[in-house]
């Protein structure tokens, strides 16, 4: 895919469940700038909800048990 480290970040957080809020707060970003990694994000890879999100990151491979530890401890 296209998308950067952020946005990878960001759409793992998404796929997980953690709300704009939340994941502004883990990653020391506003929640406007959440909100357009989100965007960018469904733009690039035509994504049109959080469903799809989940989705995609489980084709990646992105949710595994070992990708959830290394994510959340850098949480």
């Amino acid at each position: 895919s296209d998308l950067i480290e952020r946005e990878k970040e960001v759409l793992i957080l998404l796929a997980w469940g953690y709300s704009n809020k939340e994941i502004a707060g883990n990653l020391g970003l506003s929640t406007k700038t959440v909100e357009t990694y989100r965007v960018r994000i469904n733009e690039k890879l035509g994504l049109r909800s959080r469903t799809e999100i989940v989705r995609f990151a489980l084709r990646q491979g992105w949710l595994s048990e070992a990708t959830t530890r290394d994510r959340i401890s850098k949480l």
